[in-house]
């Protein structure tokens, strides 16, 4: 899981680095732990690995102090989920597949009911 350490955060750069690479024009956005969650939820710090090569960037920036994604209570991850992928959603799109998927599914209802016949 993504935490908010020397290599968690280096991890989004990297994923990023590699879908580029190997698919091109892939967008993506880290969702959590970022350091804004941290100080809006308090998740309970762990220092830092001092042997981590990144260490030196990563305190420059945020301290000694790191956190883990798994921290955070299920329901908080689970929301900041569902509002990001929400956000994503085009509506109008999502109503036209609802309207399809239940006029085939009667379709198909239909068929097989003449089937049992």
């Amino acid at each position: 899981m993504p935490s908010h350490d020397p290599s968690g955060r280096d991890m989004t750069r990297d994923i990023q680095d590699r879908l580029e690479l190997f698919m091109g024009g892939v967008r993506l956005e880290r969702l959590a732990l970022n350091i804004d969650q941290v100080r809006k939820y308090n998740p309970p710090p762990n220092p830092a690995k001092t042997t981590d090569s990144r260490y030196r960037g990563y305190i420059e920036e945020f301290g000694t102090d790191s956190w883990e994604l798994d921290a955070l209570e299920p329901s908080v991850i689970a929301t900041l989920i569902r509002v990001n992928v929400t956000a994503l959603v085009d509506n109008k799109k999502w109503r036209a597949m609802e309207i399809l998927v239940r006029e085939e599914r009667s379709k198909l209802t239909t068929l097989a009911d003449k089937e049992k016949i």
